[in-house]
């Protein structure tokens, strides 16, 4: 493809890109580095050309990173996520030799103690993984469903499913020792962690509420009242002796025996809705995506409940047919966006709840059903004239999304979510783990969530995931940054970095971020639109390798990148 082709001979000159030597490792180098792979600060992003490829090392003037002359790196991998610690403990697992579910693993379990906002061991998800070896996709899904009810409680929450999705994951495709994965959690939260922008901002725009709670106030609390700030070192001792029982005792722990009698108890005092026989009956379910072949590609979604997956197949199909958005100019471009999304928004009642929504036949006849046939280039369509009538939904806006991909091209993509800002605002006494809250009360469902992987249609090596977050966001976020990648071929940087528009169906209105140009909105507003201007639309992590990354691969580039409105980083694994 000219694509692939234009990639080589640009980074050929960069790097002295050669084929690889028939030896059991790969050797690279970091060309065209923002931050020096595991060196990067917190609140830096990186954007790392790699690949299975040896050189000498570049002087210090041309990548900013002085090496030891005839030094030589070895690659182990990439990850992206959206708070800096977690990335640190994943690229650690790789460099040592953990496969990209490992690292997954230790990933997510670092984010409870990092980012209890978005992730917990009271919370859930849903991941999606690439095998290299079985050059197949499939989904692990661990969203939530409420607890039981139980008398007396004011604050209701969901079973804790992470713990046996991870496990599910690790079971599946990890080889690191899984103790050693809790240990590594436990560590930060016995010993401290250091509380970066990411987390300290969650925390002080959710201290009010969550103070209300008084565990919760002792555990991210000064003695003052206020807030931890960023840069302080927090430990976590109830949460450490929670990890120090499952690295002894086994994930199993967590849901039947003495420990789990003990959690019950907590979330039940803590206001919230949990019965042993809730933990003993939860299993994680490992589903089929939802395949959509485009031209040399095949994007996997997941399937429902989580919302950016059938919706997203929707929208993707939506831009891709007659080479709609390659055909567009900037401001045509945006139009289409919204067009496309108000679309998926106002199709998601029919495949909600669909037995066989992860068929792509279901897919197929939705979007033979919801293709645009009424789309007009020219002026907005609105709602109230749509085919399809769109119904309010409203959508948790609290997740986090991380991709992760190792030396052979084993890749995971993951939305993880508490199912509210902190989940239910309450902390399990004696436990340190902050509730979720149940799934089905208002916005707290699986709406947003749902990574999107993609690999090579012939050879079946990974090419690219993304991972949203941010709300109703989520799905129009994902969709601009795959849009650009794929169907236009920007670099993924340029495609993260792209202006974006939202619509999710009702309101009828158009979310503009403050970025776009004042002459796109200008012809939003022109052809119908009514827009409003807001400061940003959700965030995406994304790693990809346009020339596709497993074993067999001669030639790879890979690049990986934390969204510039985060605060996450992205980072290389190389030693």
């Amino acid at each position: 493809m000219r694509f692939k082709d234009s990639i080589l001979q640009r980074y050929r000159s960069l790097t002295g890109v050669r084929r690889r030597r028939n030896q059991g490792i790969a050797l690279v180098l970091a060309a065209m580095v923002s931050a020096c792979g595991g060196d990067a600060e917190p609140g830096k992003k990186t954007g790392l050309l790699s690949g299975w490829f040896e050189r000498e090392p570049a002087p210090e003037a041309e990548t900013g990173c002085a090496r030891p002359v005839g030094s030589k790196l070895v690659f182990f991998g990439v990850v992206a996520a959206d708070e800096p610690v977690a990335v640190k403990v994943a690229e650690d697992v790789l460099r040592y030799g953990g496969t990209a579910a490992d690292a997954a693993v230790a990933l997510a379990l670092t984010l409870t103690v990092t980012k209890p906002s978005m992730a917990s061991l009271g919370g859930g998800g849903v991941c999606i993984v690439h095998d290299p070896a079985a050059k197949y996709t499939e989904v692990i899904d661990f969203i939530a469903s409420p607890g039981s009810p139980v008398a007396g409680a004011d604050r209701p929450s969901a079973v804790p499913t992470l713990l046996r999705g991870l496990a599910a994951l690790h079971a599946r495709y990890g080889q690191s020792d899984i103790r050693a994965l809790l240990a590594g959690a436990e560590k930060k939260a016995r010993f401290g962690a250091i509380v970066t922008r990411a987390a300290a901002l969650d925390l002080a725009l959710a201290a009010k509420p969550l103070f209300d709670d008084p565990e919760a106030r002792r555990i991210f609390g000064h003695a003052n009242g206020a807030p931890v700030g960023e840069g302080v070192w927090l430990t976590q001792p109830d949460l450490a002796d929670t990890y120090a029982t499952l690295r002894t005792a086994g994930i199993s722990s967590f849901y039947k025996g003495a420990f789990a009698q003990r959690l019950v108890a907590a979330v039940t005092a803590a206001g919230g809705t949990l019965t042993l026989d809730d933990l003993r009956r939860y299993l994680p379910r490992w589903r089929k995506a939802v395949l959509v072949p485009y031209r040399d590609q095949v994007l996997a979604f997941v399937p429902p409940p989580a919302g950016v997956g059938v919706g997203g197949a929707l929208m993707w199909n939506m831009l891709a047919q007659n080479d709609r958005y390659q055909a567009a100019d900037p401001a045509a471009r945006a139009h289409l966006l919204v067009e496309a999304a108000k679309r998926a928004f106002a199709a998601r009642p029919r495949w909600l709840g669909a037995d066989d929504a992860s068929d792509y036949s279901f897919t197929n006849r939705l979007v033979a059903e919801t293709l645009m046939s009424d789309f007009d280039p020219a002026r907005a369509t609105p709602v109230d004239a749509l085919d399809v009538q769109p119904r309010a939904m409203p959508e948790n806006p609290a997740g986090t999304g991380f991709v992760v991909v190792d030396l052979v091209g084993q890749a995971v993509a993951c939305t993880l979510t508490n199912y509210g800002f902190y989940g239910t605002g309450r902390v399990a006494s004696g436990t340190g783990i902050l509730l979720a809250g149940a799934p089905g009360q208002g916005d707290r469902n699986a709406l947003s969530l749902g990574p999107v992987l993609t690999y090579d249609r012939e050879l079946r090596s990974f090419r690219l995931a993304v991972a949203g977050s941010g709300g109703a966001a989520t799905l129009t976020a994902s969709m601009t940054v795959l849009a650009a990648s794929i169907l236009d071929g920007s670099v993924l940087d340029k495609a993260l970095r792209l202006p974006r528009v939202h619509h999710g169906g009702l309101p009828d209105v158009v979310l503009a971020e403050k970025s776009v140009p004042e002459a796109v909105i200008g012809t939003l507003r022109g052809q119908g639109h009514q827009v409003t201007v807001v400061p940003d639309l959700g965030r995406v992590n994304a790693a990809e390798c346009p020339l596709g990354l497993d074993a067999r691969s001669d030639e790879i580039a890979c690049f990986v990148h934390a969204d510039p409105r985060g605060f996450g980083i992205a980072a290389e694994a190389e030693r």
